[in-house]
C-alpha cells in the first residue's frame, strides 16, 4: 500500500483563516522543494510544448475557416488528431515500459513540431487529415510518458503535488498561449494585409517555442526501466489477472470525457450565440477560466490531505454541476460568467488526481499501460461525444445539451465513487490515507 502524506495539522486545532492559508502555502512550498531535478526539467519542457498545443487549439480552426473550409471539414480535422492519439496510446504505453523515456520525449517533441508545421502549411483536406493524425500520434507518446515519468522521478511524499503542479503548468501554458496567440496573429495579419499569413506565422512561432522543449528534455538524466516495468504484456492471462482494474481505469475516464465532449468544445459558441460576445471578450473569459482551473489544480493536494483523493474528486465534481445548470438556463451574462469560471475550476480540480490515482493503483510494470488507458478513455469518448454534441446543439440548442451533460456527469461521478470507494482508507492515527491496491484491482 502507498501512503498519502498526512496533513500538517493533525491536531485538528482551531486556526484562523489567515493562519491556515499561511500553513497551506508553507506546506505547498515544502513539497515543491522536494521535486527532483528530472521532474523540474520535465515540467519546464511540458510548459513549452503546452504553449504550442494551445496556440494550435486556438488558431488552427480560424486558419481553416479563413482558407474557406466549412465547419464539418474543420471538425473532421480536429477529430483526426484524437484518432491518432487513441490508436497509438496503448502501443506507446507498452513501449514506454521497455525503454528509457528521455529519447521518446525528444523524438515526440521533434515529430510533433514537424507534423504541426505541415498542418499549418498545407491546404488540401486529405493532407490536413493525414498530418493531423500523425501529429496526434506524436503528441500521444509525450502525453502517455508523463505518468510513468513522474512515478519514476518522485516519491509518495510529493507525488500528489507533482501531478497537480503538472496539470497547473499545462493550464498556465494555456493562459499564455491563448492570450498571446490571438493578439499576435491579428497584429501580423494587419501589418501584412494577409490574415492567413498572420495565422500561419503565429502557428510557426508556436512550433518554434515547442522545439525549445528539447533543451530541458536533453538535460534529463534518464534511468532505464526497472525489471518490473519491463515485464508488461497484453496476454490473456494478464487480462484475467488485471482486466478488472484496466476496465475501471478506462471506464471512469471514458464517462467523464463523454460528458465533457458534449458541451465543452462548444462553450465559446455558447457565449457568442447566447450573449453576442466578440471573440476578444470570449478569449478573455477563457484566460480567466484557465486561471480558476490553475488555482483548483493547486488546491487539490490540500483537499486530498483532508478528504482523501477519491472523495475530493467526487465532491468537487458534484459541486461543479449546479454551475453547469446555471449556464444551461441563464440569459444574464454576469451570472453565466461566474458559473463558467467556478464550474471550470471545480470540475477540473480532479483531473490530475484521477491520473495520480491510476498510477498509484497500477503495478510498477503497468504504469505506461495505465497512462495509455486513461488517455484512450478520454480521447475515444471525446471523438464520439463532440460529434453528438454538435448535432444536438444544432437541432435542439444549448439547454438540452447542457442538461444531458449534467446527467452524464452525475452518472460518471457515481460510477467513479462506486468503483474506487474502497481504493483508499484513512490511517489508524488519522493522519493521511493509504491506497489499497488489492481491493481496487
Amino acid at each position: 500500500m502507498t501512503t498519502v502524506p498526512p496533513p500538517s495539522d493533525p491536531s485538528g486545532s482551531s486556526l484562523s483563516v489567515a493562519a491556515r492559508v499561511r500553513r497551506g502555502v508553507a506546506d505547498y512550498s515544502h513539497h515543491l522543494g522536494l521535486f527532483s531535478r528530472n521532474a523540474r526539467l520535465y515540467l519546464f519542457g511540458s510548459f513549452l510544448m503546452g504553449i504550442n498545443f494551445q496556440v494550435f487549439m486556438l488558431l488552427l480552426n480560424l486558419l481553416l475557416k479563413e482558407i474557406g473550409y466549412v465547419e464539418g471539414d474543420i471538425g473532421l480535422v480536429a477529430s483526426s488528431r484524437a484518432v491518432g492519439m487513441s490508436v497509438i496510446a496503448i502501443p506507446a504505453g507498452i513501449l514506454l515500459s521497455r525503454v528509457r523515456l528521455k529519447p521518446i520525449l525528444m523524438a515526440s517533441c521533434v515529430l510533433f513540431a514537424f507534423f504541426s508545421y505541415f498542418m499549418a502549411s498545407v491546404q488540401q483536406l486529405a493532407l490536413l487529415l493525414c498530418f493531423s493524425t500523425l501529429s496526434g500520434m506524436a503528441f500521444s507518446f509525450y502525453r502517455v510518458a508523463a505518468g510513468p515519468f513522474y512515478m519514476r522521478n518522485s516519491t509518495p511524499t510529493e507525488r500528489t503535488h507533482l501531478f497537480s503542479f503538472s496539470f497547473g503548468t499545462n493550464l498556465l501554458a494555456g493562459i499564455m498561449g491563448a492570450a498571446g496567440a490571438g493578439r499576435l496573429a491579428a497584429m501580423i495579419g494587419e501589418r501584412s494585409g494577409d490574415m492567413i499569413w498572420g495565422y500561419q506565422c503565429t502557428l510557426y512561432i508556436g512550433i518554434g517555442v515547442s522545439l525549445l522543449a528539447l533543451i530541458p528534455f536533453m538535460l534529463i538524466r534518464s534511468a532505464p526501466p526497472s525489471k518490473e516495468e519491463n515485464r508488461i504484456t497484453l496476454t490473456r492471462a494478464q487480462f484475467r489477472k488485471r482486466g478488472r482494474f484496466y476496465g475501471k481505469v478506462f471506464a471512469t475516464n471514458f464517462m467523464i470525457g463523454m460528458g465533457a465532449g458534449l458541451i465543452i468544445p462548444f462553450l465559446n459558441l455558447y457565449f457568442r450565440d447566447r450573449f453576442n460576445l466578440a471573440p476578444d471578450t470570449i478569449g478573455l473569459y477563457y484566460s480567466i477560466v484557465h486561471g480558476s482551473m490553475l488555482i483548483g489544480s493547486l488546491a487539490g493536494p490540500v483537499l486530498v490531505k483532508r478528504l482523501g483523493l477519491v472523495r475530493t474528486v467526487v465532491i468537487t465534481q458534484v459541486l461543479s454541476i449546479p454551475f453547469m445548470a446555471v449556464l444551461s438556463y441563464t440569459f444574464w451574462l454576469p451570472l453565466a460568467f461566474v458559473a463558467f469560471v467556478l464550474r471550470g475550476g471545480l470540475m477540473n480540480l480532479g483531473v490530475p488526481l484521477v491520473t495520480n490515482l491510476g498510477m498509484e493503483l497500477a503495478e510498477k510494470e503497468e504504469q505506461g499501460l495505465t497512462g495509455a488507458l486513461l488517455m484512450v478513455g478520454w480521447t475515444s469518448s471525446w471523438m464520439v461525444s463532440t460529434a453528438v454534441g454538435g448535432w444536438l446543439i444544432e437541432h435542439y440548442g444549448y439547454t438540452l445539451t447542457m442538461n444531458l451533460t449534467i446527467a452524464v456527469y452525475l452518472l460518471s461521478t457515481g460510477i467513479f465513487f462506486w468503483m474506487f470507494r474502497r481504493a483508499e482508507v484513512k490511517n489508524g492515527n488519522g493522519r493521511g490515507w493509504q491506497f489499497v491496491r488489492e481491493v481496487s484491482a
